[in-house]
């Protein structure tokens, strides 16, 4: 059986994207989504927890994320994981 490497996050930007260009000239984009999570516990409180991932896009990708995505911006990702 073959295996699947796939991720979908949905969330806010943290702050907004850096672009940087390799020495080859290949514009890489960087970017902080949190995804927020909440529920109830047990006893009836309200329990929230943040998640952050760290995304990477490159070529015209890393271009359309520098120039149109912001602090605050609601996104979806999707990509594999590199670990």
């Amino acid at each position: 059986m073959r295996g699947l490497n796939k991720a979908m996050i949905i969330g806010r930007l943290g702050k907004d994207p850096v672009m940087r260009y390799t020495p080859n000239g290949i514009p890489v984009t960087s970017f902080n989504v949190a995804v927020n999570r909440r529920w109830s516990s047990a006893s009836g409180d309200q329990q929230e927890k943040t998640t952050w991932f760290r995304v990477t896009c490159w070529r015209k990708q890393a271009e359309f994320a520098a120039q149109y995505l912001k602090k605050g911006a609601r996104v979806l990702v999707e990509g594999d994981i590199d670990a």
